[in-house]
């Protein structure tokens, strides 16, 4: 109660910021159905506007339990006096995809209207993610006798998603209707900020927009996630011997390859599950720790097949939530990879970097290939043999659904310990000190002109 009316009462200016999918919270349960990379986005974005001046409220929907915890999804969550996540609820008691969020607009809209009203609140500022959180806001907005200055960060767009996944898809996934909707959104949106150039430059050539873009990449922790050494005795030996076949001497003993995201065809788990089958024919002693969560049902059951099918289940680990352990799966990583097919930017790859840890990626991973890559591409040589996989100061890049190339990737770092080390701080170097969260967001406060108003002048 504290923080409720200290919030209320503060003189900050007030931003609504808007992830409308995805089971936000301020500890993030990496693998939930449409939850990742942008709600850890939203909730470090929103602590650097709170160190600026700012209160925020991140507006997400409720109204059904959490999948884990079992707790309600419902009222408001206050992390201090500056922040708080208010939860929507539209009468429906269950989870609904991003895709299928359209139809829940007007009662969402209502429910925001309702609280907001019931307590009094102003808003100075809006700023909203994907479509979906943009669609609110702008029907918001409308509401108001002054419209507010309102920022969109899009992530991702459908026209890109629609070049980077099968047609077959396209109906499933509403991308039609997606982009129908992100059309509107350009000319509704005072201003929007681009997390990647991938973004701009579809907003410029498939959209049209012609307007002043600004740059929000995402951005890293750097006391969260950052180089240390791991004692054996540290409690993440024992986590991970929990969740897999292998005892905890034999992991820390073990080459460790490392993918963490949400459990989604696009992230193209099985890619990787294939390429590390081959690895392990010639490398015994490496293991494969990577999420997929039960709650998808269908692809956990596929994977958890392909596993079991390829025989290597004795050297994977399956891991679910792993938000207080990730720091320290990271530490002990020996090589960060990700086939994903679908990154506004990449996120874990850039956590992975700014623990110094080198990073194999698909080519649809803009971090990694904007940034990790540098300027001195080159093919990597095999046994004198020039492959399509690209070695770059950070990283290695291998075409998209690459098998055999991805599983290359692989047993050259994992041959070439150097290699990996000079790979691993090179990543660490490009990553920090730029990548951090109070540098990018001093630069955008500054050119989104939201800076000018602190605090509340009404």
């Amino acid at each position: 109660m504290k923080f409720a009316e200290e919030f209320k009462k503060s003189t900050r200016a007030h931003i609504l910021m808007i992830t409308n999918h995805g089971m936000h919270h301020w500890n993030i349960i990496p693998g939930l159905p449409d939850t990742g990379g942008q709600n850890v986005f939203v909730n470090e974005f929103s602590d650097a506007l709170a160190n600026q001046g700012y209160r925020i409220t991140i507006i997400n929907r409720g109204g059904y339990a959490n999948p884990v915890s079992g707790e309600m999804r419902k009222g408001i969550l206050y992390k201090d006096e500056n922040q708080r996540i208010m939860y929507l609820e539209d009468g429906r008691g269950e989870f609904i995809s991003k895709e299928d969020m359209d139809a829940q607009m007007p009662a969402l809209l209502e429910n925001l209207k309702q609280q907001l009203k019931e307590e009094g609140s102003k808003v100075d500022v809006i700023i909203s993610h994907y479509w979906d959180g943009a669609k609110l806001g702008i029907l918001y907005n409308q509401t108001l006798s002054k419209k507010k200055t309102h920022i969109w960060v899009p992530h991702s767009l459908g026209d890109v998603k629609k070049r980077n996944i099968n047609s077959t898809e396209w109906d499933k996934l509403r991308i039609d209707n997606r982009i129908d909707n992100e059309i509107s959104i350009i000319q509704e949106v005072d201003q929007i900020a681009s997390t990647s150039s991938i973004i701009e430059q579809s907003l410029k050539n498939d959209y049209g927009f012609t307007g002043k873009m600004l740059f929000l990449p995402p951005c890293v922790n750097s006391e969260r996630y950052c180089p240390h050494k791991i004692a054996d005795d540290h409690p993440v030996w024992e986590f991970l011997e929990h969740h897999g076949q292998m005892k905890a001497e034999e992991i820390r003993t073990s080459r460790i390859i490392t993918e963490i995201s949400r459990t989604d065809s696009t992230k193209r788990k099985d890619v990787l599950i294939k390429a590390f089958t081959q690895v392990q024919q010639e490398f015994k002693n490496t293991v494969l720790v990577l999420t997929i969560d039960r709650q998808n049902s269908q692809l956990y059951e596929k994977l958890q097949h392909l596993i079991h099918a390829s025989g290597i289940q004795d050297h994977v680990i399956v891991l679910g939530s792993v938000w207080d352990e990730l720091p320290d799966i990271y530490a002990i990583t020996d090589i960060y990879c990700t086939p994903s097919v679908m990154e506004g930017f990449g996120m874990t790859s850039q956590e992975a970097a700014a623990t110094r840890v080198p990073v194999i990626s698909s080519d649809l991973v803009p971090f990694v290939t904007e940034y990790l890559l540098g300027d001195n591409v080159k093919a990597l040589i095999v046994n004198g043999d020039e492959t399509q996989v690209k070695k770059g100061t950070g990283a290695l890049v291998v075409p998209a659904d690459d098998i055999d190339g991805f599983a290359m990737a692989l047993k050259w770092l994992l041959s070439n310990e150097e290699i990996r080390k000079e790979m691993g701080e090179a990543a660490y170097k490009i990553t920090i000190p730029y990548f951090t969260w109070k540098n990018i967001v001093n630069a955008f406060l500054t050119e989104s002109g939201v800076n000018a108003y602190p605090e509340r002048n009404d």
